[in-house]
């Protein structure tokens, strides 16, 4: 017996406690699911959900990870339902669901794979630049390192054996110290007295109609801005509901369900092991999201929510400042330096306020609010976690590519086709700081994020429908399914929720490149969900 099977079977009569220490020993792809949503977006949302909303919002990035639990637990069932390789999910969804939808999955994966792949390296040449004392590296130095780093983490997990199992470990100590970094701010925030308990405990219940609103924080100056107060709301509400679909969207993305399958193949597990590969959502994901995100949510709000005198750049400002004062002047644009600075200059005080109160702020921001708690540490604490944030992220798009161009050949996890598709997202992100940067970065991530946004109901959709299969599980087919339907229409609603109000924002957007994507996602989104369960429908009936 070998000893991950010992280890398995001392599980088996452990008691719930004793499961739990032996199932941590033996998990694995809940942390490399981990790995890719503690990321920059995850980052960006959290920074920006503290922001704006304070402790209001810390139900919604673990409501939007339940979500995604249900949906991952759903595929994991049926990937380990089955025996045979030709079994898999994406050859499961081509032949009981429809092959549109499942050649959309796999595209909209690798799309994804792509473009956020490139943010990832940016992220880690912002730390290593604004947080680590490398500011006068070349770009491309850091972005080139972090290539081959990457790359040779790969191709070490592409082999078997001991290789990918040192892969593994380096993934969990990643996660782990992002979390722990993050974590470690809040203590010492805590220990000084800078969190607010009782709005940190409300933030932790649910308030579905704070998302349509600005919280109470911000009540008074926009009540003292007069005539602009409607702006401001309509700013803030706006705001919120961005920063909302992007968490929703970077909790669980596209591609994480489609790597899920080709993780739990790789390490074996088998029917046996579908109470393991729960247990192994739990404390590879659920868990360690939850405190990272949070733990970011705290933070920020703790130094930024409804601050007038707050940490902020002055670009950052600007940007607020400017689009109130466009609502004023309609020829803003076209005034010159001069002008701009004296109409900034003599904007109302309140305006100037909620401009700080509002303006986004990145990890540099943060770390240097927090000087006064953690001194010179700071950035060091945050460079580390974020360096750890973009390197984990960007080994597992790099993973996930390689499994979905393999698959693309059907030829899953053939290692030359694998580390080919593992090395495009590498080269992507080498090149970030071209891509990843003002109009390059628009023309890539509006459509990227369109088709990732309109796709992932569909790739909930197609696990709803093959749950409920009887050609597609047959004897595995759950018996009692109406609570496993119920937890999965629920996360399928709310995901497809997020995706038309997202996909709406984009239309309503005066930019018409933004317009018309987010017209294409509004009409896709429905055909798709149709031609899915006619053609499953037709199937079954067959």
């Amino acid at each position: 017996m070998s000893k991950q099977n010992e280890i398995f079977q001392q599980a088996q009569s452990a008691g719930f406690f004793g499961k739990i220490y032996h199932y941590a020993k033996l998990s694995g792809p809940g942390w490399i699911q981990a790995a890719v949503t503690l990321g920059g977006g995850t980052l960006v949302g959290a920074l920006y959900l503290g922001v704006v909303g304070g402790y209001q919002f810390l139900w919604l990035q673990p409501l939007a990870m339940l979500c995604g639990i249900i949906m991952l637990s759903a595929i994991s069932y049926v990937t380990l339902s089955k025996d045979k390789l030709e079994d898999r999910p994406f050859e499961l969804a081509k032949k009981h669901v429809s092959p549109t939808l499942a050649w959309g999955w796999l595209i909209a994966t690798i799309i994804a794979d792509v473009v956020f792949c490139a943010a990832q390296f940016a992220l880690g040449a912002d730390a290593v630049q604004g947080n680590l004392g490398g500011a006068n590296l070349s770009p491309f130095l850091i972005t080139g390192t972090l290539f081959v780093v990457a790359f040779s983490l790969i191709y070490l997990f592409s082999g078997e054996g001991k290789a990918a199992k040192i892969i593994d470990n380096i993934i969990k100590l990643l996660v782990a110290t992002i979390v722990l970094a993050f974590m470690g701010v809040v203590v010492v925030l805590m220990w000084n007295n800078a969190v607010n308990w009782s709005d940190l405990f409300s933030g932790l219940i649910p308030d579905f109609s704070a998302l349509f609103r600005p919280t109470d924080s911000y009540a008074a100056s926009i009540s003292a801005a007069g005539e602009y107060g409607k702006f401001w709301t309509n700013y803030i509400s706006e705001s919120q509901r961005n920063i909302i679909i992007g968490a929703f969207g970077t909790a669980v993305g596209i591609n994480m369900t489609f790597l899920l399958p080709y993780s739990l193949m790789k390490k074996k597990w088998e029917k046996k092991h579908r109470e393991l590969s729960r247990f192994d959502l739990a404390l590879g994901l659920l868990i360690p999201f939850i405190l990272g995100a949070s733990a970011l949510i705290i933070s920020t709000a703790s130094q930024f929510h409804a601050k007038k005198d707050g940490y902020v750049s002055e670009g950052a400002y600007h940007q607020v400042l400017d689009a109130r004062l466009k609502a004023q002047y309609s020829d803003f644009n076209t005034f010159d330096a001069n002008k701009v600075a004296q109409i900034r200059q003599a904007a109302p005080q309140v305006d100037k306020d909620l401009s700080v109160m509002l303006a986004k702020r990145n990890a540099n921001d943060l770390a240097n609010a927090l000087k006064p708690f953690l001194g010179d540490w700071s950035q060091l604490i945050f460079g580390i976690g974020i360096l750890a944030m973009a390197l984990s992220t960007m080994l597992v798009h790099m993973m996930m590519n390689g499994y979905a161009v393999s698959e693309a050949f059907g030829q899953p996890g053939q290692r030359k086709l694998f580390l080919i598709g593992a090395v495009i997202p590498a080269i992507a992100g080498f090149f970030s700081p071209l891509l990843w940067n003002g109009a390059a970065k628009t023309a890539l991530a509006v459509p990227a994020s369109v088709i990732a946004t309109t796709l992932l109901p569909i790739a909930y959709l197609i696990f709803l429908l093959l749950m409920n299969s009887k050609k597609a599980l047959g004897a595995e087919l759950p018996k009692n399914r109406v609570l496993v339907n119920i937890l999965m229409f629920l996360a399928t609603g709310i995901a497809t929720f997020a995706a038309v109000w997202a996909l709406l924002g984009k239309y309503q957007n005066a930019n018409v490149y933004e317009h018309t994507f987010g017209l294409v996602g509004l009409i896709g989104l429905p055909i798709l969900a149709l031609v899915g369960i006619i053609s499953f429908m037709r199937k079954e009936a067959a």
